[in-house]
Formats: structure tokens, C-alpha cells, sequence
């Protein structure tokens, strides 16, 4: 599963900054609450993408599984290095702070909590932005319905995280304080909806592609609403702290 995510990232890699606007809205955010912390660094940042954010600070690493992710952060003069949030490769207590924006959803939850816990010294700070349950809700049920009427069962597409289970994955740390936002965007046309989230290498790693031209066109039209295809997802923004 991890190599296909890998792939799919590294392939979004080069237009990935292009069409990453709810992840870079939502990085902004979170950036406001880390720029409140004095003296962040040194500072990981966990599932960088291509660095964009970092660009141009001094004292942070970034990690990424896409070893062409990983390229285009040092291309942006960050220091940056391929792993996997599930087993960084730092020494117990390397950061004051690690930051995550719109990748927590692709790991499982409470071996990455484990794992940003040992790499924080006591004290430290953990920022996150992780899309949950009830993103891309419009598309999953629109999707759903379709594939309902044609194959007589659901789809799994993907899942994310419920609220809960993400308070539960990371209740070893301190709650300092969270917010929940909604990022939404209307497309004029599915084809350009979902252009954009697969130029992102949002890909499900699980699923087996079952699609016929009834399928898409029952899609289509349960996913349009008023006129316009809606992409839109509900973040919980995080900060926490290592006792």
C-alpha cells in the first residue's frame, strides 16, 4: 500500500503546487499558530510535500515518502530527507516542534503518534491539519450512489479519519487548543474537480478500479449541484504539546 502511495505521489510531484490550493490554505492556517510559538526550531515537517510552505527558513527538515517530493524541497534550499511518519529516522527528543499539514490522513494514527512523540523533547509542540470524516462528502456519496444503481454496492473510494479517533491517536500529548474549518471549492465541470485530485496523487491505494460509462454518467449527474461540482473538505487544526 505505502509503495503506492509513493508512486502516486512522486508522480503529482512537478504540478503538485498547481493545483494544491485547499492544502496551501490550509498550511497558512496553521502557519499563523506556529509563527505564535518563539523559537521553533529546529522544526520537522511531516509529509512536507514539496516544501513549499518552509521555503526559505532556516531550521527545518522536511520528510516526505516521495522521494520526488523530497526533490523538490531541497530544490527549494530545504533540508529534506524520504521516510515514513510510521518510523522516523531521528533520535528520541531531535525537535521542538513538528508540523503537519494534510498528510496525517495517509498514516495510521497512533503508530505516527508514538512515533512524533520519542522525536519531540519534552515540551514540544505538534501542529497538525488533518482532513476528517465528512470531506469530500458531496463526491463519495454522489460516487456511492452511482455505484449503487450500476453494481448494487458501494465503493470504497476512501475513508477518512473520524474526530474522535484522531483525539483518541494523539490523547498522549497535551490539548492546547483546536478548530475545526471548512475549505470548499466550486468546479464548473466534474472532469476539472477531479482533475485536481488526482494531479495531487489523492489516489486510494486500496481500491480496484470497476467504472463503465453508465457509472460516470450516474456520477455526474448526483454530483452536480446547482450547476457547479463542489470539492470540499472539513479540517481539524491541532495543537498539542509533549509533557
Amino acid at each position: 500500500m505505502k509503495e503506492k502511495i509513493k508512486e502516486n505521489f512522486s508522480r503529482a510531484a512537478k504540478e503538485y503546487d498547481r493545483y494544491a490550493t485547499f492544502q496551501l490554505e490550509a498550511g497558512k492556517r496553521l502557519l499563523k499558530r506556529l509563527k505564535l510559538l518563539q523559537n521553533p526550531f529546529p522544526l520537522l515537517d511531516l509529509g512536507s510535500g514539496t516544501g513549499k510552505l518552509f521555503e526559505g527558513w532556516k531550521g527545518v527538515f522536511a520528510l516526505d515518502i516521495s522521494t520526488a517530493m523530497v526533490t523538490e524541497c531541497k530544490r527549494r534550499g530545504l533540508l529534506a530527507v524520504a521516510g515514513d511518519g510510521e518510523l522516523l529516522p531521528f533520535k528520541e527528543g531531535s525537535f521542538k516542534v513538528v508540523f503537519s499539514n494534510f498528510s496525517l490522513q495517509w498514516m495510521e494514527l497512533s503508530t505516527c503518534s508514538s512515533e512524533i512523540f520519542r522525536v519531540l523533547e519534552d515540551g514540544g509542540y505538534f501542529l497538525a491539519s488533518i482532513p476528517v470524516e465528512g470531506s469530500l462528502e458531496k463526491l463519495l456519496s454522489a460516487w456511492n450512489l452511482a455505484h449503487r444503481a450500476v453494481f448494487g454496492e458501494d465503493d470504497k473510494l476512501f475513508t477518512f479519519p473520524k474526530e474522535e479517533d484522531v483525539f483518541k491517536a494523539f490523547s498522549n500529548f497535551e490539548l492546547i487548543e483546536f478548530e475545526r474549518c471548512y475549505l470548499e471549492k466550486k468546479f464548473p465541470s466534474p472532469r476539472e474537480a477531479l482533475r485536481v485530485l488526482n494531479r495531487l496523487g489523492a489516489r486510494n491505494p486500496f481500491r480496484r478500479v470497476k467504472v463503465n460509462r453508465k457509472l460516470v454518467e450516474l456520477f455526474y449527474r448526483f454530483f452536480e449541484e446547482k450547476g457547479s461540482f463542489p470539492l470540499g473538505y472539513r479540517v481539524l487544526n491541532l495543537t498539542l504539546r509533549k509533557l
